[in-house]
C-alpha cells in the first residue's frame, strides 16, 4: 500500500496554510495564487512558497491559463484529483460496504463483504469485523495507483477518530477499531459516525459551498444528526441526536421505542412505523408496503406517511433555528417519501411565517440527498481524505 517514504509524507499530512490553499482548490476549482492569497489573506510572496510546496509534493500543478486573448497568460493552481486515494467503508448490522474515492471525492471503484453473524447477545465479533475491513480495503486498493488512507464510518458514537464508544447497529461498547487498522496498514485511519462523515463530505462538495454553518439530518432506520458551525464539523454531538429524534410533536401521537408518545422518532424511525402500522392492518406492513400503497391511492397509507412527514417538518425548522442557519441537508434512504410530501413543505413554510409586527424574513435552503450504501462509503472516504490531509 505504498513504500516507507511515501507513507511518511502522507502521514505528515499537509501544514494548516498548504491544508487552506487545497481546500479552496477542492471547494472552489483551480485559481490564480493572486486570487488564493486574496481569498485567504495571504501575501503574494507566502502564497508562491505554498504554490510551489503542493506542486512539488503532487497535491497540486500549475499552467497557462488557456484562451487568453490579451496580455500575458496567467499561471493557474489547480488541485491533482489523482494526488491521494483513500477507501471509505460503511458498516451496517451484517455488511461493511466500501468504496474507494480521488481526492475530490470521486469513487473510482465499489465493493462490499459480508460481516460476521452476531452473537447471541447482538455483538459483532471484532476482530473478524477487522479482517473483513481489511479485504475490503486490499480489494480496492488494486484499483488504484497506491491507497494512501481509510476512512470508516458506523452509526453510535465515536470517541478520538478512533474508539467506537457506542456502536447502534454492532452492540459494540468502547472498542478501539482504528488502532488494528492502522497496525496492519501503516496508513492514516480516521472512525466516524456515519452522519458526521456525511457533514465532512459535504463542507467539502456540497453545502458547504455556499453555507459555512448547516445542519445534516437523516431520516431511516433512525433519525440522524450532524452540524458544521462556522465550517468545522462537529466531531461529537453530546447526545448523537437524541433529544432532537425524540422532541414531542403530537402528546396524543403514536408511541416510540421508548415510550414517548407522540415524539419525532414515533413517526419517523422505519421501525416504528412499521411496527403501529402493522397493529392497525392486524397484519405485517413494511415501510415499502406503505410507500406503493400511497402511490395507488391508499388513504390510510397516505396518513401514515404524510404524518411522518409534518413531523420531519417540525424537527427540521426547529433544528434550522436553534442552529441558526438557512440550510438543512436531508439524506437517507427514506428522505425522498418525505420530501416529496406537500405536508412537509406546509409545515416548514408555516413555520417560517413571521408574526404581524415581525420585520424579519426567515429562509431555509432544503438539500435533499437520497443515500445508497455507497454513498454513505463515500462519506466515510471524504472523511479519510480530510484526516490524510490534515483537516
Amino acid at each position: 500500500m505504498g513504500d516507507t517514504s511515501e507513507r511518511s509524507a502522507i502521514q505528515r499530512g499537509l501544514t494548516s496554510a498548504e491544508l487552506a490553499v487545497t481546500r479552496q482548490l477542492l471547494i472552489h476549482g483551480p485559481a490564480t495564487r493572486g486570487d488564493l492569497g486574496d481569498r485567504l489573506h495571504v501575501s503574494y510572496a507566502s502564497m508562491s512558497r505554498l504554490a510551489r510546496a503542493l506542486i512539488g509534493g503532487g497535491i497540486a500543478s500549475e499552467d497557462l491559463e488557456s484562451g487568453a486573448a490579451i496580455g500575458r497568460p496567467r499561471q493557474i493552481l489547480a488541485a491533482v484529483p489523482s494526488a491521494r486515494h483513500v477507501v471509505g467503508v460503511k458498516l451496517t448490522s451484517d455488511t461493511a460496504y466500501g468504496v474507494v474515492c480521488n481526492m475530490f471525492g470521486d469513487v473510482k471503484a465499489t465493493t462490499r463483504a459480508a460481516l460476521p453473524q452476531a452473537r447471541e447477545d447482538g455483538l459483532v465479533p471484532v476482530a473478524p469485523t477487522v479482517k473483513v475491513i481489511m479485504q475490503v480495503a486490499n480489494r480496492l486498493a488494486r484499483k488504484v495507483p497506491s491507497l494512501d488512507g481509510i476512512g470508516v464510518a458506523v452509526g453510535g458514537v465515536v470517541a478520538e477518530r478512533s474508539i467506537v464508544r457506542e456502536g447502534t447497529f454492532l452492540g459494540w461498547r468502547d472498542v478501539d477499531l482504528a488502532g488494528p487498522l492502522r497496525d496492519r496498514t501503516d496508513l492514516p485511519v480516521i472512525v466516524t459516525n456515519d452522519v458526521t462523515a456525511l457533514a465532512r463530505e459535504q463542507l467539502w462538495f456540497g453545502a458547504g459551498r455556499t453555507h459555512a454553518t448547516f445542519g445534516v439530518m437523516t431520516v431511516g432506520a433512525g433519525l440522524g444528526v450532524g452540524v458544521v458551525r462556522e465550517g468545522i464539523v462537529v466531531e461529537q454531538l453530546i447526545d448523537n441526536g437524541h433529544l432532537l429524534a425524540h422532541s414531542p410533536i403530537d402528546s396524543s401521537g403514536p408511541k416510540c421505542g421508548l415510550g414517548h408518545s407522540g415524539c419525532a422518532a414515533a413517526y419517523l424511525n422505519r421501525e416504528d412505523i412499521e411496527r403501529h402500522a402493522s397493529a392497525a392492518a392486524g397484519s405485517p406492513v413494511t415501510f415499502d408496503d406503505l410507500v406503493r400503497a400511497g402511490a395507488f391511492g391508499d388513504k390510510e397509507a397516505a396518513r401514515w406517511l404524510d404524518d411522518a412527514a409534518r413531523a420531519l417538518g417540525q424537527v427540521v425548522a426547529s433544528f434550522a433555528g436553534a442552529l441558526q442557519t438557512t440550510c438543512i441537508v436531508l439524506a437517507g434512504e427514506d428522505v425522498d417519501v418525505f420530501t416529496e410530501s406537500e405536508s412537509l413543505h406546509e409545515v416548514i413554510a408555516d413555520r417560517l411565517r413571521p408574526g404581524p409586527l415581525e420585520t424579519q424574513r426567515c429562509t431555509l435552503d432544503l438539500i435533499t440527498t437520497p443515500l445508497t450504501f455507497a454513498d454513505w462509503a463515500r462519506g466515510a472516504a471524504v472523511a479519510g481524505i480530510q484526516n490524510v490531509l490534515g483537516a
